[in-house]
């Protein structure tokens, strides 16, 4: 585990720091008219632009998913077995990075407490994690965010411990029919399609369910 955490370390300048502004930018390219994050909330009327963007990035995090299941499988047996904790380890990282995108294309304030526990509870639910799980994992993320803030830590390390508790569900949902990886070159294509189709199941499920709470609130707004 402690090699996870490295590899999370060495990713998550780019993974885990999603800039707000950076999503603003790219909605505005989209042809949405927002001029900060907050306006999200107030786009139902433009929904259809929220969600092509949402599949805009889902298509990059299934890329990056499917590159690293290419490298982890390619060599067979020999690559599998060295490369298998970076390979989930950044698929987890990799759908952390889109539910956080997700979460700002519909309105979740990053400040916002609640709004943090729903994101999580979102990007959990469609890992299929259960209730009394996702209750287990947010009390030990809790538990290393109060460590971290008594020994004055890195701000990261609550993140990067929910993300090694998602890496570990994911391992085990997926390890089953991963035998094909050790197949070299073959187990190549065999890794990326299965990362692939693992992470866009994830996005649609994410997806669905943020479209689902977006029209939620706006209905309770607008009473």
């Amino acid at each position: 585990m402690s090699e996870d955490v490295s590899i999370l370390e060495k990713i998550k300048d780019y993974v885990l720091n999603v800039d707000p502004e950076g999503v603003v930018r790219d909605a505005k390219l989209m042809g949405m008219d927002i001029t900060c994050p907050a306006d999200f909330a107030n786009n139902a009327h433009n929904y259809t632009y929220i969600e092509r963007l949402s599949q805009k990035y889902a298509d990059t995090c299934a890329k990056y998913c499917a590159a690293s299941g290419l490298t982890s499988g390619v060599g067979g047996i020999t690559t599998t077995i060295t490369l298998a904790g970076a390979d989930i380890a950044n698929m987890a990282a990799q759908l952390y990075w889109l539910n956080q995108k997700l979460a700002l294309l519909n309105g979740f304030e990053p400040e916002n407490d609640l709004h943090n526990q729903r994101s999580q509870a979102i990007f959990m639910t469609a890992l299929g994690i259960e209730q009394t799980a996702q209750a287990a994992i947010r009390a030990t993320v809790a538990k290393v965010a109060a460590e971290n803030l008594a020994k004055k830590g890195p701000a990261s390390a609550p993140v990067i411990r929910l993300i090694m508790e998602i890496a570990k569900i994911i391992g085990v949902k997926i390890t089953k029919i991963q035998a094909g990886k050790l197949i070299p070159i073959i187990g190549g294509v065999i890794g990326a399609s299965l990362n692939y189709y693992f992470s866009t199941q994830m996005s649609k499920k994410m997806m669905n369910d943020y479209k689902s709470d977006y029209f939620d609130r706006w209905q309770i707004k607008n009473r």
